[in-house]
């Protein structure tokens, strides 16, 4: 996958140098690509630096024997901050260091950063991105290009369930965080698709997986009066334990 990713930088890296070298009447052969990589040093995180680099630079050392142009590789720590992964996106544009930007991967980084690219004419490819918001590419994010799709079509499937059982009456129940400073849950950014696709009328509910005083009971009990058909989202153990 991750060699789709950078054959698919080589083609958009190519193309925006081709109009800027001719342009400028440089020939384009002898200009590097130089491939940035926004990523979180986070072991344990399943996006983490030490896991994506080496397989980018498996990825790039594989076009080089297949004679491709030269492509230089550096990578800078996001943390997943949304003050210092759009800081190191700055400093990568402003030193003129990179052409084209693999990441960033936390959602909250790379809102911000693909605003700045469209800005700065910098195309990013990206694993990540998958909420609805970035959907609509004009104008802040046209330069944004998504692996993995959009929350956006689980909610358009999610639709053709529901005609298919006619059911009409959803209610969502979801996990998100209780800390509000750690933001928003992957799983709240999915249901907030789903949410929008079934005309954001339907009865929703979150709660904190991590959270010892969940009463699951009482929170079932709630959700049932609202719906006919409820779609969970839990961790394995937890709904192991609710099911049960």
């Amino acid at each position: 996958m991750t060699f789709l990713f950078v054959k698919m930088l080589f083609f958009l890296c190519c193309t925006f140098l081709m109009s800027t070298c001719v342009s400028k009447g440089h020939d384009i052969d002898t200009i590097p690509i130089r491939l940035a990589v926004l990523a979180p040093g986070d072991e344990t995180l399943p996006f983490a630096l030490h896991k994506v680099v080496p397989a980018v630079m498996y990825a790039v050392q594989t076009l080089a024997r297949q004679g491709s142009r030269h492509i230089e590789v550096l990578h800078r720590d996001t943390e997943c901050s949304s003050t210092y992964g759009p800081l190191h996106a700055f400093e990568l544009y402003d030193s003129g260091l990179a052409d084209v930007l693999l990441g960033p991967l936390c959602p909250y980084v790379l809102a911000p950063v693909a605003r700045y690219s469209a800005v700065w004419e910098l195309p990013i490819l990206t694993a990540a991105g998958q909420n609805d918001n970035f959907d609509f590419k004009e104008p802040h994010y046209r330069l944004l290009t998504r692996m993995n799709g959009s929350y956006s079509q689980i909610g358009l499937i999610f639709l053709q369930v529901l005609k298919k059982f006619n059911w009409e009456v959803v209610a969502l129940l979801f996990h998100n965080f209780e800390d509000r400073t750690i933001g928003n849950s992957d799983c709240y950014f999915l249901l907030g698709a789903v949410y929008t696709a079934l005309g954001r009328k339907s009865f929703y509910k979150d709660f904190d997986e991590t959270s010892k005083t969940i009463n699951y009971e009482e929170m079932l009990k709630e959700v049932s009066q609202n719906a006919r058909g409820v779609f969970f989202i839990f961790l394995f153990s937890h709904a192991q334990s609710v099911l049960i």
